[in-house]
């Protein structure tokens, strides 16, 4: 075997190494913009050093407006059964689902109502309220929620509480959506803490 092979297969092996290392990382909740990078460049080093970073790294999903990069997103959809909450759940999907592990869709019952559904299957209450997901969408959904209160106040409280960086929702609607489009992205502006995507119907998102 040549030497150019031998020193193939240690830097192959070094770069290997990194990579998992760096990926056990990020399992962990350890994760930077550039930890692969560090990794294929660190190899071995990395893997001696993984115990103490992870051990120190901060708990806890990341603080709004401070997602390290697309990979971080976090994204809440606010549902109701209309045709503009579902339409807002596909724009969600198709905008961002590729880049956000958390993309949670969320119904608002009454308190009672909320404390029934959520002693059963909250992704089956969901269901039921808004009806099977399109196929192109449910691989996207990580989680559904069934809140309780009035619409605005439930979905601004959740979105704060979870650090959520995007909240969607339908622009009319009956219901939640018919509801939101004034108080929901209102009161999120003047807190200034999570941005709102209100969906205007099919192909005509709109920020606000």
């Amino acid at each position: 075997m040549s030497d150019v092979v031998l020193v193939l297969i240690a830097l192959a092996a070094w770069i290997v190494v990194g990579l998992v290392t760096a990926l056990w990382m990020a399992r962990r909740g350890h994760r930077s913009p550039g930890g692969l990078f560090m990794g294929a460049v660190f190899g071995p080093v990395l893997a001696v050093t993984a115990g103490e970073r992870v051990e120190h790294a901060p708990q806890g999903p990341p603080p709004a407006g401070t997602a390290e990069g697309q990979g971080l997103l976090r994204v809440l959809v606010g549902v109701d059964g209309s045709p503009e909450s579902r339409e807002a759940l596909r724009t969600a999907v198709h905008l961002f689902g590729p880049y956000a592990p958390t993309l949670v869709a969320a119904v608002v019952a009454d308190y009672d109502g909320a404390e029934a559904e959520r002693a059963g299957d909250p992704a089956a209450a969901v269901r039921r309220r808004i009806g099977t997901p399109d196929r192109d969408v449910t691989p996207y959904l990580t989680g559904y929620e069934v809140l309780a209160g009035p619409p605005a106040e439930a979905l601004g409280r959740y979105a704060r509480e979870n650090r959520m960086d995007l909240v969607v929702v339908g622009r009319h609607g009956r219901g939640l959506s018919k509801r939101l489009m004034g108080s929901v992205p209102q009161a999120l502006l003047r807190e200034g803490a999570v941005p709102v995507l209100v969906t205007g119907g099919p192909g005509a998102p709109r920020r606000r």
